[in-house]
C-alpha cells in the first residue's frame, strides 16, 4: 500500500474532524445550534475524506474492507446546506429549523437511498464484484453527480453571501456602534469554503478532461487542512455579538397608527434630549426600547418609517450634534478630537470621522478649526 504526502494530510484531517465534532455537538452555550450545524458540517467532511481515502488505497480497501467504499460519498451533498444554515444561524438570534427546511435534504436522501439499495445492503463479495465491474456508478453518471453537486454548492454559496449581505444592512437597524460587529468571521468561513470548493472544481475539471495533474488535489487538501484548523481555533471564540440580531419581516401595512407614531416620536425625542442614552457606545435598539418603554417593534417602525432613518444613523445624529457642541465650546474640558469622540459614544476614530463628515460635510478637525476662527 503506497501512502503519499496528501494521504497523510487526509488522515490527520479526518482525525481532527472526528475529534472536534463531538465537542461541538455537546457543547452547551448561547450559540449551541450554530455549533451543532458546524459539527454536522465537519462530520460530513470527515466522512467524505474517509470515502476519498478508501479509493486512494484502493487495493487495500478492496481486499480487506470493501464495506468502506461509498460509505461517506453522499455526505458531499450536505456541504452546501451545511454552510448556508451555519451562516444563517449566526445572523439570527431566533433561528430554528422549520419543517420546510427538510427540502434541503432531498438530494442527499436520494443519493443515500440509491447507494443503500445498490451497494450497501450487499455482502463483501458482491461489493467487490460491483466495484470491479464499475456497476455502482457508470463513469458518465459519476461525473454527472459530481457536476450537479458542485453546481448545488455554488447555489448555496450565493445564498450564503446573500444572507451575509442582508446582515450587513440589518445591523444598522439594531446597533448604534458597528465597529464591534465583526463580520470577518463569516466572511472568512464563506471565503475559505469558496476557495476550497474552487480547488475541488479544478480537480473535477481535470478529471473530466483527463488532465494528469495532482496539483489541484494537493492544494485543495492542504488548504482544507489550514481552513479546518482555523475554524477549530476561532469557531469557539467568536465574539458574543454573533448570537445574531432579530430579523423581522417587513410589514405590508404600518403597524402603528399616525397618532400613536407621533406620540412615540415625541416620547423618543424627549428621552434622547433628557437622558442622552446615545453616549453609551454599546446602545442597541433593544436597549433603547427598554429605556424608553416603547415596544421594540414599534420603536423600529418609529425610527425607520416615522423619522426616515435607520437606527445607526439616528443615534449617530445625536452623537455628532453632541460632538459639535463640545468641539465648538472654548470652555470645554475636552481639548482634543480623540477625547471628544470617546465622550460622545464612539470607540473608533475612523467611525467617528466617517459619521461626522456624513452629517456635517467636514472632518472633526476642520470643524474645530472653523469654530476656533469664529468670533
Amino acid at each position: 500500500m503506497k501512502v503519499e504526502f496528501v494521504d497523510i494530510i487526509l488522515f490527520v484531517l479526518m482525525f481532527q474532524l472526528l475529534s472536534i465534532a463531538p465537542f461541538l455537538l455537546f457543547n452547551k452555550n448561547k450559540r449551541g445550534i450554530s455549533n451543532k450545524i458546524l459539527a454536522i458540517f465537519i462530520l460530513s467532511k470527515a466522512l467524505c475524506i474517509s470515502n476519498f481515502i478508501s479509493f486512494r488505497i484502493f487495493s487495500y480497501t478492496y481486499e480487506y474492507f470493501p464495506h468502506a467504499f461509498f460509505f461517506g460519498s453522499s455526505f458531499t451533498i450536505l456541504w452546501g446546506p451545511g454552510i448556508y444554515f451555519y451562516v444563517k444561524s449566526l445572523t439570527k438570534t431566533d433561528f430554528r429549523f422549520k419543517q420546510k427546511d427538510l427540502i434541503h435534504l432531498i438530494p442527499f436522501t436520494v443519493h443515500f437511498l440509491y447507494l443503500l439499495f445498490n451497494f450497501h445492503i450487499y455482502g463483501a463479495e458482491t461489493k467487490r464484484i460491483l466495484i470491479s465491474n464499475n456497476l455502482v456508478f457508470s463513469n458518465d453518471l459519476n461525473q454527472l453527480i459530481y457536476g450537479m453537486t458542485h453546481l448545488l454548492i455554488l447555489v448555496y454559496l450565493f445564498a450564503s453571501f446573500s444572507v451575509l449581505f442582508k446582515y450587513r444592512v440589518n445591523i444598522k437597524n439594531s446597533f448604534s456602534s458597528i465597529e464591534k460587529v465583526n463580520l470577518s468571521w463569516m466572511t472568512f468561513v464563506l471565503g475559505g469554503f469558496s476557495v476550497k470548493w474552487l480547488c475541488d472544481v479544478w480537480y473535477f475539471v481535470n478529471n473530466l478532461m483527463q488532465i494528469p495533474s495532482n496539483l489541484p488535489l494537493v492544494l485543495s487538501r492542504f488548504f482544507l487542512f489550514l481552513f479546518i484548523n482555523i475554524i477549530i481555533y476561532k469557531g469557539l471564540r467568536q465574539p458574543e455579538i454573533f448570537s445574531g440580531i432579530i430579523e423581522s419581516q417587513p410589514e405590508k401595512n404600518p403597524f402603528l397608527s399616525n397618532s400613536l407614531q407621533q406620540k412615540y416620536i415625541s416620547q423618543l425625542k424627549e428621552y434622547m434630549e433628557t437622558n442622552r442614552p446615545h453616549l453609551d457606545p454599546d446602545l442597541t435598539l433593544m436597549d433603547l426600547a427598554e429605556k424608553t418603554s416603547i415596544p421594540y417593534r414599534a420603536l423600529s417602525e418609529v425610527i425607520n418609517n416615522g423619522l426616515k432613518q435607520n437606527y445607526y444613523d439616528f443615534i449617530n445624529g445625536y452623537r455628532i450634534r453632541e460632538s459639535q457642541k463640545l468641539l465648538s465650546e472654548k470652555s470645554s474640558k475636552f481639548t482634543t478630537v480623540l477625547e471628544v469622540l470617546y465622550e460622545v459614544g464612539y470607540n473608533s476614530k475612523s467611525s467617528f470621522n466617517a459619521a461626522f463628515k456624513k452629517h456635517t460635510g467636514m472632518t472633526p478637525t476642520e470643524f474645530k478649526k472653523l469654530s476656533a476662527n469664529q468670533v
